[in-house]
């Protein structure tokens, strides 16, 4: 297991979320070698997303750690998304072909089609809207599940910088050695502001 240079890589990521988020994630396919293993500052598998990442607050994307990937992994791929049932589980954030040996997403990623800071990395694009990180953003009261999926790829993706969510995610969901998730809940406290909806 490789380690973190967690203050070096987050900067700011961990005062606003302490250590609580490190224990949570939760294993569904293992690879050859060591599996893949996610954790997070701010996000507590079966926790709360704090308000700094939703449309409540600054919107910005929350901080990743890869603890551990198989060792045939060629690239990573998160793949966010609020789960409001089976047929009904709209994105929010995808990135794709992160360098296989990225030990940390810090927070705040770019919202740039590519993200040269993360090796070139690639992200989607809202219909209409920028690339990169979209705040969820459910109906005011109404408690939303809200899935962070880590994918280790067993071969880059050929998908283009800024193209729909969902072509990226069905990529890295035929392409994966293995994957890891952390699951959130969020509930809008109050206002009205833009993001991603989830209704």
């Amino acid at each position: 297991m490789r380690r973190r240079r967690l203050l070096a890589a987050l900067g700011g990521g961990l005062a606003t979320g302490g250590a609580a988020g490190l224990a949570g994630c939760v294993q569904r396919k293992v690879a050859s070698g060591d599996p893949l293993s996610v954790s997070s500052p701010v996000l507590a598998d079966d926790g709360r997303l704090p308000d700094r990442y939703a449309c409540e607050g600054e919107g910005v994307s929350p901080p990743l750690f890869v603890e551990s990937t198989p060792n045939s992994t060629a690239a990573l791929a998160v793949v966010a998304e609020a789960d409001l049932g089976v047929f009904n589980k709209p994105l929010f954030w995808v990135l794709w072909n992160l360098p296989a040996d990225t030990e940390a997403i810090p927070v705040g990623v770019p919202r740039t089609a590519t993200v040269d800071s993360l090796g070139g990395a690639r992200q989607s694009s809202q219909p209409g809207g920028e690339p990169g990180y979209s705040p969820p953003c459910p109906p005011l009261g109404r408690e939303t599940t809200l899935l962070f999926d880590v994918f280790a790829l067993e071969k880059s993706l050929g998908v283009e910088a800024g193209a729909p969510g969902e072509t990226a995610e069905e990529a890295a969901t035929r392409t994966q050695l293995s994957s890891a998730r952390i699951s959130v809940t969020y509930t809008r406290p109050a206002g009205e502001t833009t993001g991603t909806q989830t209704d």
